[in-house]
């Protein structure tokens, strides 16, 4: 039943309409199926509510049904609840975000038990799904858990959320499969393939940890792939292409660990998924999302492309791959911009400062030095958002590349001086990375001599970080 803008019920939180017919189901009507249909009439309300964008009208609509009506039906209760996370969700987005997402782990949980999976499978999965994303977004955001079924887990905080996600999503994938709900079923393997990327991000670098990373990371190309079975180019455009911009980051995520011809072949397909998904994510109709896919686009070129190290010689690659990254990332910065995505341009600065070091090679002529100057001048804009008092692992990072940049540049001019700024921006990355050291920023260690690349870059001078 379509609800007009007009009518009485929308006064809802607003008004005394909303009161009355909740008074007056609670004390004088007892026929069940009106009763039923009145409470989802204003529950309609409230969804025109959150449409529309005014969330907290929508939760006053829900919060007072629930409140004013005793012995509200499982079922109805089910879909109060589910409503209500699913707006408590979106108000994460809008601010007080812990709260909100608290909130909606609690409201998804509740419904979850009423929605019993043999009378109502597709709302019960979709409570499973809502709770899978709330715990997904605790996780990526860095909050606490606070799901009932974290009781007694072991493990970090973070680990135990995106292990129950990955639970609730699974939960919700057997019954869409059962219920032949191909979006839903493809959207949630689209989340569960979001979870396991996640979770190959944790832990130490160990064996073990690594060998854990590379599971995760398979079986999120393998949801991925799945919800591409269903988020086809033709029919759904758009989530073809933000499945395929994810599926190419756990393809190159991947290929960080693997080696030899699974690695170029993992390098290869990431590559192709970004470049199906800028098909999709044009600069006039996407540009935030296509800015973010070219930054990636550039990072998997940059990995093709790399040098090889073979003993004491270094392979220079073919630098075709590293210009396509460099214009992969300067289209990037001109959505990026200092002003509007500060983190995202400081990021997309130090990845075109890097490629341009690379692309300087081993450093013999005028036009890598003129790469190098490009690639300091690139650092040094990233350094303006990256400080040491807001971000030291990300400061550390620029300043250490920032060094190599320096030190390879003293091999073409003014050797002295940039050997200096170069002892000057390592000194800087370990003083970050060891929390603070007493140096104040600028000294240099008696003697002036630079340090060895061991000590200074960790990756043997090529790239930096």
């Amino acid at each position: 039943m379509a609800i007009e803008m007009s009518s009485p019920w929308i006064a809802g939180p607003v008004g005394a309409a909303a009161g009355a017919a909740l008074a007056w189901i609670a004390t004088e009507y007892n026929t069940r199926k009106t009763y039923r249909n009145v409470i989802l009439l204003l529950t309609k309300s409230a969804d025109d509510f959150a449409e529309m964008g005014q969330v907290e009208k929508a939760l006053s609509i829900y919060d007072q049904i629930l409140k004013d009506v005793p012995r509200l039906e499982p079922a109805v209760r089910g879909e109060v609840r589910f409503k209500q996370g699913l707006s408590y969700y979106g108000q994460s987005f809008e601010g007080a975000r812990d709260t909100n997402l608290r909130r909606a782990v609690e409201a998804f949980e509740e419904a979850i038990k009423l929605y019993k999976p043999e009378k109502h499978p597709v709302e019960h999965a979709q409570a499973q799904n809502g709770l899978g994303m709330s715990l997904v977004r605790i996780s990526e955001t860095g909050g606490e858990g606070w799901s009932e079924r974290a009781q007694g887990g072991q493990g970090g905080q973070k680990e135990q959320n995106l292990k129950l996600a990955v639970g609730a999503f699974e939960e919700a994938l057997k019954l869409y499969a059962a219920e032949a709900r191909a979006q839903e079923h493809a959207q949630t393997e689209n989340n569960l393939g979001d979870a396991y990327l996640l979770l190959s991000g944790l832990g130490g670098g160990d064996e073990v940890a690594t060998a854990n990373a590379a599971e995760n990371l398979k079986r999120a190309i393998g949801a991925y792939e799945e919800a591409l079975k269903f988020r086809t180019l033709e029919d759904h455009p758009e989530d073809y292409a933000e499945t395929q911009n994810s599926l190419g980051r756990a393809r190159m995520s991947l290929a960080q660990i693997e080696d030899g011809v699974m690695r170029e072949a993992l390098i290869e397909k990431a590559v192709s998924s970004f470049k199906a998904a800028l098909e999709i994510r044009t600069a006039d109709s996407q540009p935030e999302e296509r800015a973010e896919t070219q930054t990636l686009l550039g990072q998997a070129l940059v990995l093709e492309s790399e040098p090889q190290v073979s003993g004491s010689e270094i392979h220079w690659a073919d630098r075709e791959g590293l210009k396509m990254a460099i214009e992969a990332y300067e289209e990037a910065l001109a959505v990026r911009t200092r002003e509007s995505h500060p983190e995202e341009y400081a990021e997309t600065k130090n990845l075109l400062g890097r490629a341009l070091v690379i692309l300087s090679g081993p450093a013999s002529g005028p036009e890598d030095a003129t790469n190098l100057k490009r690639a300091i001048r690139a650092f040094d804009e990233a350094l303006t958002i990256r400080t040491l008092e807001s971000s030291p692992e990300d400061y550390a990072e620029t300043q250490n590349n920032l060094g190599i940049a320096y030190r390879n540049l003293s091999k073409l001019e003014n050797r002295e001086d940039n050997l200096e700024r170069s002892i000057w921006a390592y000194e800087e990355a370990l003083r970050a990375r060891s929390g603070g050291a007493k140096k104040k920023s600028g000294e240099k260690e008696k003697g002036g001599e630079e340090k060895s690349e061991e000590e200074t870059e960790g990756l043997g001078g090529v790239g930096g970080e």
